[in-house]
């Protein structure tokens, strides 16, 4: 019997759920349920305004983790990244050709269904949310340091060319 899956596996969710990781950024230990509650509740005001299902993209959930673990860091909701960069430029590093994209940001936000109420009550936050021509996203989630400890949110949409 082969314990490498095992293994694997294991290391793969130690991985995920250490703090810190990417370079010095702290997730939080629920990370990955976090960013599927923020997926469904996107999901659920989409489909309340006749609009397609968004699925996850792994280029936009890298620029977006990178933006969350950027802000976390210098405990900011920037759009502007700490090396000047912008959701352009941080699409392009990722990979990410794109004919439409828009961001969200958030700080402080305990759940994933707060960020997204939040958001839905913010005009620019919501006609993103609700921008009929992206089907993609990615979602980032970072924590800033102690004693601040506050959850970043970072959301991108897209759509690729």
């Amino acid at each position: 019997m082969s314990f490498r899956p095992i293994l694997a596996a294991l290391a793969a969710a130690v991985a995920l759920s250490s703090a810190p990781a990417l370079a010095g950024c702290i997730l939080p230990p629920n990370a990955k349920a976090l960013q599927q509650e923020v997926l469904a509740q996107l999901n659920t005001e989409r489909r309340a305004h006749g609009l397609p299902d968004l699925r996850l993209s792994p280029k936009l959930d890298k620029a977006a983790q990178g933006h969350a673990c950027d802000n976390a860091r210098r405990r900011s909701i920037s759009h502007d990244s700490s090396d000047g960069g912008t959701l352009k430029t941080r699409l392009q590093r990722a990979g990410y050709r794109f004919r439409a994209a828009a961001e969200n940001t958030g700080r402080g936000f305990g759940t994933g269904s707060r960020a997204v109420d939040w958001w839905m009550n913010s005009p620019k936050h919501r006609s993103n949310i609700l921008l009929g021509k992206v089907r993609e996203v990615g979602i980032g989630i970072a924590l800033s340091e102690a004693p601040d400890s506050k959850l970043h949110w970072v959301v991108n949409f897209g759509a690729t060319q």
